[in-house]
């Protein structure tokens, strides 16, 4: 995961992701600021994909543009992640309006994931789960894909799962990336 130390890419709704192995991808993700949860229209005309998060604490609308990338080494720096981006991702970015120094730009987080994915068959429908693992925590999602008007009521499905199952829901209903980013942040900025 990239940014800057003072998180300035997060502050703009930016988050930039490599990951390694399996999939080898680079994504460029754009997320709607914070309680305007109707798509962005200068956004939502262009061909980016577009996610509605839904938790407790509200809904959050983002676009991203994914490309796989066949580089030998994952970028340090953002000098050289930026010659990594696509026409498409450079075009989020400019449509997104956001102002990235890329030279204050590093690689701040390097996260372990792990998913497992339910079948649609399942008696809960097709879920997925994801562990993110790094230096100072760990977070686990549960998730389900449906349409935005079905939403609420799947979040109250899998909050129900969770309860019959004695399974505890965190108090904090920010997202992964978020909750890696602050907590590093978090953790960087508390005396030793």
């Amino acid at each position: 995961m990239f940014d800057t130390q003072a998180l300035d890419l997060l502050r703009q709704g930016v988050i930039i992701r490599v990951r390694e192995g399996g999939k080898n991808d680079l994504t460029v993700k754009v997320r709607v600021p914070q309680g305007k949860n109707k798509p962005d229209d200068s956004l939502s005309g262009e061909q980016f994909a577009c996610e509605i998060d839904q938790t407790r604490s509200g809904a959050s609308t983002s676009y991203a543009v994914t490309q796989k990338y066949e580089v030998m080494k994952v970028p340090e720096n953002g000098t050289d992640m930026y010659k990594l981006l696509d026409a498409a991702q450079i075009r989020l970015l400019q449509k997104a309006q956001v102002s990235i120094d890329w030279t204050r730009v590093v690689r701040i987080a390097s996260i372990d994931s792990t998913s497992w994915q339910t079948t649609s068959q399942s008696p809960s429908g097709s879920l997925a789960l994801e562990l993110w693992e790094w230096s100072e925590g760990k977070v686990l999602e549960l998730s389900a894909k449906v349409a935005p008007e079905a939403a609420s009521s799947k979040l109250a499905d899998l909050e129900s799962l969770l309860k019959t199952n004695n399974l505890p829901l965190s108090a904090s209903q920010d997202t992964k990336t978020s909750t890696v980013l602050e907590t590093l942040t978090d953790h960087t900025s508390r005396p030793r």
